[in-house]
């Protein structure tokens, strides 16, 4: 219920016309403004995922993975090699040996498959990161948006009292030719009214700023203008916080990626191993033969020696697994971490739950009250000019902090469905 419909009729003796309008506070609801698009946050939503250029980067990196998987299950170029001896010698052309050979270097399947590992688990990490990224967009496009619906219910707010001052001020003007006020409660409306001014200057400034900042995660132009499709409003807390927790922890792409993270260097560790293994290289090709008329048929085996100790594969090893083991300290941070972020921000949203709770179950009312009592008293006389403004100020006060507790509450609940 507005502030007008409780202040229906309470000053009507009062002499003047102009109070007609100072029983409206929400009939101005702000300057007038040319409304583009109006789009609720799913909307938002959709639009930010699809045109985001950090969504763009994450899909090629996805498409770069999914590539390196195909490089990792490839083979090695083949090699073809001619060879020719005895130059420099006496021999004539005819006796000289030389042979055309075709190589292929063919890794042992154990160590095609533990790479084959080792790279789809690359392509996984990668499709989480994009998942880590979309829900950081998500994050920031709903903060964003909050904030916007906040911006626009304080606009109303201070718009409506900036209205209802103006015409308090005149009242009261005459009021005062009339000798039924002092020329002291006329200052008082005109500061209470330089301080709506400064409130909606205010309100409108992060009006436009929230606005240019949900268009650029948007990556719409800066200067579109939007309005949210609804208003702030209180939906009570859905799930305990170990439901919060058992969800956070099998959905948040944060965790996930630590877990990938420890199973891809155990992969790696494992390829590494492998590695000390010979490898065979097949060769096949085609031999002269001095004093043949036709070419033989001529093949090689050859097997690669990395177990030897001056190669690096044992180096290789030791930094798999140096990494495998910062990769588990990174797990169970990021499992502490989440917990913790989970348990802050449910603790914020249930205190911020019972505020809002207290706002309309108690304060909102009580102030309404108070309001119609004061301008009834200052109808008959009962109540001064200070006490009015005094319970003005008590009202605007209450009506900005319960927005306030309403964006803090959607902000607590945002950061329970997005925190990592």
């Amino acid at each position: 219920m507005q502030l007008r419909d409780h202040l229906d009729g309470a000053l009507a003796p009062i002499p003047t016309p102009i109070f007609t309008v100072f029983l409206c506070v929400a009939a101005a609801l702000g300057p007038a403004a040319a409304i583009a698009d109006i789009l609720s946050l799913d909307s938002c939503l959709t639009i930010a995922a699809r045109r985001s250029p950090q969504i763009t980067a994450a899909d090629h990196e996805v498409e770069a993975a999914r590539a390196r998987l195909r490089q990792a299950l490839a083979l090695e170029p083949p090699a073809l090699a001619y060879e020719v001896g005895k130059l420099g010698t006496s021999i004539s052309s005819q006796e000289r040996e030389g042979s055309l050979r075709l190589s292929q270097g063919l890794p042992l399947p154990m160590q095609r498959s533990r790479a084959g590992r080792v790279a789809r688990l690359e392509v996984a990490l990668a499709e989480v990161s994009r998942e880590s990224r979309l829900l950081r967009l998500r994050a920031d496009v709903t903060r964003t948006y909050r904030r916007l619906q906040a911006d626009q219910a304080t606009l109303r707010v201070v718009s409506g009292l900036r209205s209802t001052v103006v015409d308090l001020e005149e009242a009261t003007k005459v009021r005062l030719r009339s000798g039924g006020a002092r020329y002291l409660d006329v200052l008082r409306a005109r500061s209470e009214r330089a301080r709506l001014e400064n409130d909606v200057i205010e309100t409108e400034r992060a009006l436009r700023i929230d606005t240019q900042t949900l268009n650029a995660l948007m990556a719409r132009r800066a200067d579109e203008a939007l309005e949210p499709a609804d208003s702030l409003t209180f939906v009570a807390l859905g799930d305990t916080l170990p439901a919060f927790l058992a969800r956070a922890r099998e959905t948040r792409p944060g965790l996930r990626s630590a877990r990938l993270g420890v199973e891809r260097e155990q992969a790696a560790t494992s390829l590494a191993r492998s590695a000390l293994l010979p490898a065979p290289e097949v060769s096949l090709g085609l031999d002269r033969v001095p004093g043949e008329s036709t070419s033989g048929i001529g093949g090689s085996v050859a097997l690669s020696l990395p177990f030897v100790p001056w190669t690096d594969r044992r180096a290789r090893i030791q930094e798999s697994e140096a990494l495998r083991g910062a990769a588990q300290a990174a797990l169970d941070a990021s499992e502490r971490s989440l917990d913790l972020a989970v348990r802050n921000a449910y603790q914020e949203a249930s205190a911020t739950a019972a505020l809002v709770a207290s706002f309309e179950r108690q304060l909102l009312p009580d102030v309404t009250d108070a309001i119609q009592s004061a301008t009834r008293g200052y109808q008959f006389g009962q109540v001064d000019g200070l006490e009015l403004f005094e319970t003005l100020r008590t009202y605007r006060s209450v009506q900005l902090e319960h927005v306030r507790a309403l964006l803090n509450y959607h902000l607590a609940l945002t950061d329970l469905d997005t925190v990592e």
